[in-house]
């Protein structure tokens, strides 16, 4: 009966966060699913750091996205799971080294509003299907920044997030992961590879995102 499988969807979660619709035991539905467009072999690379993108932000990954940020924590399982499964397909030579992973950290009066910090909780879900180490207390976002979006250029981005992160605890690994949820023009995790090599230039840096907005070019 109809009104019973509803029920049991209601009661084990067994539904699409984004369109509602019964999805078993998929936190996202396949026609959602289908409305990503997924970056083939996607990065960005800088002088401190060369970036990995799975998908495109927009569409249904976008909402997906936003509503992570929102509250629907379990989006942060199903991206970590995406990025587990795009890290795989990455060359061997960016893959196979013993990286410490460290996600893009939140200010503390961000974390208190949301009640937790979105790229933790993809890179510990990442760390737990990986067996890369994880590190949440290495790198602390000390100014509170403007939100991104509402910036006009990447020259206010670059000086939106300039000096906003601070090293408390030495990185001495020689690999170094950063995982964020959005790449746009880069300024975000440029200013934390920036921080890194200055304590220790010969870190090797890498980040990995869920998706990317090519906002700024």
């Amino acid at each position: 009966m109809l009104w019973l499988k509803t029920f049991v969807d209601l009661l084990f979660e067994n539904y699409c966060l984004l369109c509602g619709e019964s999805s078993g035991q998929n936190i996202v539905c396949s026609n959602c699913k289908n409305d990503f467009v997924i970056k083939s072999n996607y990065q960005k690379s800088f002088k401190d750091i060369t970036i990995y993108t799975w998908g495109h932000y927009d569409g249904n990954l976008r909402n997906g996205i936003i509503a992570l940020k929102s509250g629907k924590k379990r989006f942060a399982q199903y991206f970590a799971k995406c990025l587990v499964n795009f890290w795989k397909e990455l060359p061997d030579a960016v893959r196979d080294k013993q990286y410490i992973v460290i996600p893009t950290p939140s200010h503390k009066q961000r974390i208190k509003e949301r009640g937790y910090c979105q790229t933790t909780l993809i890179a510990k879900d990442f760390t737990d299907e990986t067996g890369l180490s994880l590190s949440t207390n290495s790198i602390v976002r000390d100014k509170r920044t403007e939100y991104m979006n509402s910036l006009n250029n990447i020259n206010e981005r670059k000086e939106n997030i300039k000096d906003a992160f601070q090293i408390i605890s030495p990185i001495n690994k020689e690999n170094v992961l950063i995982i964020d949820d959005i790449l746009t023009s880069g300024s975000t995790l440029n200013e934390i590879a920036r921080i890194i090599h200055k304590h220790n230039p010969r870190v090797n840096i890498v980040g990995l995102t869920v998706a990317a907005g090519d906002r700024y070019n």
